[in-house]
């Protein structure tokens, strides 16, 4: 309990800079939030903040902001994680895109390859058709191939997820989840990262895969290419059931 209220308040001042978006590598934080969840390898704090912005003006006005930040902490046997992702797009004034999604993470090593979860998330995504959907979930992960430059995790679990949409309709289902953590440190400052999750309740199956590349600059920073792919079986009338996002973003390590 004192490693979460610990965790959130690093995240909290840290998502109030206004950047965020990170993850750890092998031995340090790097850019991409897939790879984060089992990779800590050095005891207390880590965290990073990443800022990606582009604008146009002429014949169109067009303007997008993605800013992600991300604390974990290590301690024995435990390792936490808390993320946070903001997404804003607009062209000529009008909103076009706006998604904030706020994950955390606690996990009990029980073995150098075996260890178990709790997770909580949070979305809000009007765009996709949600006011707000939470899940909570325990599972267990298990490190099926480790070497010096290259991580698979597999996690599977269960719980809860509840749905509000912005049509006012609201439903509570029982989920699982299955996901797939796979990190490639091809140099000492530089990897590539994939992470694929699913999560299938009754009334939807979401499909996640977020693919990253991060490579060092100087010192702290680093850049980071990331491409998410969202994938919903089940949408609101007039939405596509696919949302894709690339982004390229400024990381700063601490």
């Amino acid at each position: 309990m004192k490693n979460w209220i610990a965790v959130a308040v690093i995240a909290a001042s840290v998502v109030w800079t206004g950047a965020a978006y990170a993850d750890l590598d092998l031995t340090q934080l790097d850019a991409n939030i897939a790879a984060t969840k089992k990779i800590a390898a050095k005891e207390g704090w880590q965290g990073s903040v990443s800022l990606g912005y582009l604008a146009t003006t002429g014949n169109t006005n067009t303007r997008s902001l993605n800013s992600q930040a991300l604390a974990g902490y290590k301690s024995g046997p435990w390792q936490d994680v808390l993320a946070f992702q903001a997404i804003q797009a607009s062209q000529n004034g009008v909103t076009s895109a706006e998604n904030y999604d706020f994950n955390g993470q606690s996990d009990y090593n029980l073995s150098d390859k075996d260890y178990v979860y709790g997770t909580v998330d949070y979305l809000r995504d009007t765009f996709s058709g949600y006011q707000r959907r939470t899940s909570e979930i325990l599972g267990y992960g298990r490190r099926l191939y480790s070497s010096a430059s290259q991580q698979l995790d597999l996690e599977f679990g269960a719980g809860a997820r509840q749905t509000y949409n912005i049509d006012d309709t609201h439903s509570d289902d029982f989920v699982q989840r299955l996901a797939f953590n796979y990190l490639w440190q091809f140099a000492e400052k530089s990897n590539l990262s994939e992470n694929l999750s699913v999560i299938n309740g009754t009334d939807n199956t979401f499909t996640q895969s977020v693919s990253a590349l991060t490579t060092n600059l100087a010192g702290s920073f680093a850049l980071s290419v990331s491409y998410t792919v969202k994938h919903n079986t089940s949408v609101r009338p007039g939405l596509k059931n696919t949302d894709s996002t690339t982004a390229i973003s400024l990381v700063y390590t601490f």
